[in-house]
């Protein structure tokens, strides 16, 4: 298979085959709890407040283990971590089909979070072991669809399986899709680098480098950049829905059908904002300021409009602007670091990521009920973005970087 002039192997395409089914069932898995949550939480008798804090226990579980799982990640292996993310997310999602009190199901949500804690890092170090630079960025792209269309594929198959068999029966199903695929990974997933090399530079060596990470001028403003991001991404998709509802007097089942467009764009950019980023080498610091600054325009417009029409162009281009930037930041961290250090950068900066979705949608919870205004909200919102665009223009380009680093140890 050749891609731009570059010769791509079927062994490369099941690599990422199998990192993208592991990134989508960390999402099928996070998310199955929502669907079920209005007859789940009346059959166990859970307040709404123990009920919505089962997400939150998964996030702790989730960001909990982002830096240890990048660190085991690097230290023995991809393969290994995939294999064992793989078991623990598909037994502890099972389980919680077998739960009888809210204590016993709040453990299993955070267990099963650890379980996908280290998804991400050890997916973005496959990439990086298999893929060149030419053409990593659109393999990126192409891994973080699994993203949006994890939302979707939740949203379609958990509440059927509820409706039709029980909402045990969906976590049932939504932990064997994992361990189904724990048994493929097993067979036929394999590193393309001997784990000995990567392992060659352990005890004081390897703790220094993964200190010197926090020393990393690239990392900490890609980070920094990623929260700002993270901080809009998610918490426009915590209230966008209410928004359009409230706002524009639309029912429920109308509001799915303009957040559909929103969801279909974000699948649809991501592929392609990863061919760009290889195309523009030398020059991603400018492509993720204009995407962060549109995002923060979009957020402001999505905000004061008004209009019915408008609104249905707004949403895809929302969509977009919401997720476009991940493959390239996502690819960008990984290439501020030596190749030893891939999985412990990524699960380092995506720890601080994260937290700008954790935050976010409390942050505007709380400007709604002080205000009731959600012009206010999405122009929070807004700020995220538009910091990070300023911000990731102190990046240095990774070749830049690198040559400085040699530069600085040559004087040494």
């Amino acid at each position: 298979m050749n891609i731009r002039g570059i010769q791509i192997t079927w062994v490369q395409v099941g690599v990422l085959f199998i990192a993208w089914l592991a990134f989508l069932f960390s999402f099928v898995d996070r998310l199955s709890w929502s669907p079920v949550m209005p007859i789940a939480s009346k059959e166990l008798g859970l307040s709404a407040k123990e009920a919505g804090s089962y997400m939150t226990a998964f996030y702790i579980g989730y960001v909990a283990t982002q830096l240890p799982g990048g660190l085991l990640t690097d230290k023995y292996g991809y393969r290994k971590v995939l294999i064992g993310s793989f078991l623990v997310m598909g037994i502890f999602t099972a389980l919680m089909g077998t739960i009888t009190s809210y204590q016993q199901g709040f453990i299993y949500r955070v267990l099963a979070g650890v379980g996908s804690g280290a998804i991400f890092s050890a997916c973005v170090r496959a990439i990086f072991d298999w893929f060149p630079e030419k053409c990593r960025g659109t393999a990126m792209g192409f891994l973080i669809t699994a993203s949006s269309l994890g939302l979707s594929v939740t949203n379609f198959f958990v509440p059927v399986l509820a409706r039709d068999h029980g909402w045990q029966f969906s976590f049932f199903i939504a932990g064997l899709l994992p361990l189904g695929t724990l048994v493929f990974a097993w067979l036929l997933l394999k590193e393309r680098t001997p784990i000995e090399h990567q392992a060659a530079k352990t005890s004081s060596d390897f703790w220094q480098e993964v200190f010197s990470l926090t020393q990393n001028r690239g990392l900490m403003i890609t980070g920094l950049a990623g929260f700002c991001a993270m901080w809009a991404t998610w918490g426009t998709a915590t209230w966008a829905n209410t928004y359009i509802n409230k706002s524009f007097n639309l029912s429920l089942v109308q509001v799915g059908a303009v957040m559909s467009t929103y969801g279909a764009a974000a699948l649809l950019c991501k592929p392609i904002a990863g061919l760009m980023h290889d195309l523009l080498s030398g020059k991603r610091k400018y492509l993720l300021f204009v995407m962060l600054i549109s995002f923060g325009i979009l957020l402001l417009w999505f905000g004061v409009n008004k209009s019915m029409q408008v609104l249905y162009i707004l949403a895809p281009l929302l969509g977009i602007a919401a997720f476009v930037y991940s493959p390239v930041m996502s690819t960008l961290v990984g290439e501020l670091v030596s190749p030893n250090l891939v999985g412990t950068a990524i699960g380092f900066v995506n720890a601080i990521w994260q937290l700008g979705s954790l935050i976010s949608p409390l942050a505007v919870g709380a400007v709604i009920d002080a205000t009731n205004n959600f012009l206010y909200a999405f122009a929070m919102l807004a700020i995220g973005p538009i910091a990070g665009a300023f911000i990731i223009l102190y990046i240095k380009e990774p070749q830049q970087a690198v040559r400085l680093e040699n530069e600085r140890q040559k004087t040494a």
